[in-house]
């Protein structure tokens, strides 16, 4: 298995490690409210998160392994920010097949510039939908900008 792991692109590794980590501190965070408050309802509502983000590791490393991801990689033609607090909303990239695809950003990117090169990593059974002249993809399993 671990041969498996290092196989796997390192966007990709990230994520697995990302949300097993998440599943061990909300562990500990519900072994603290176990230990403070007796409260059974947080710590039930803890465990069920915690077990959400472990199974989520453990299908995005199945997929991962089994290579049921697409690699879509292009250069940054725009970055979309929102009003308010100016984080990433959307980039627009052209990809080397020559299309254009907008892309909605689901975390925070702080380095993402235009002319800058991203590299996206897309579940295979994902909707890609069309919007003028481009495409439009709202989901991704990983980003990695240069």
């Amino acid at each position: 298995m671990r041969e498996a792991f290092k196989k796997i692109p390192e966007p990709l590794q990230r994520q697995i490690i990302y949300r097993l980590l998440t599943g061990a501190a909300i562990l500990i965070v519900s072994a603290v409210f176990l230990m403070n408050s007796m409260d059974m309802l947080s710590v039930m509502a803890c465990v069920a998160i915690m077990g959400f983000c472990i199974i989520s590791a453990f299908l995005l490393f199945r997929k991962a392994v089994i290579g049921d991801y697409v690699v879509i990689s292009g250069a940054c033609l725009s970055v979309a920010l929102t009003a308010v607090r100016r984080r990433t909303k959307m980039i627009t990239l052209h990809t080397e097949d020559d299309h254009i695809l907008q892309v909605m950003i689901k975390q925070r990117l702080k380095k993402i510039r235009a002319g800058s090169q991203v590299t996206l990593y897309v579940a295979a059974n994902v909707p890609v939908y069309e919007k003028g002249d481009g495409h439009i993809l709202h989901s991704y399993l990983a980003l990695e900008s240069n």
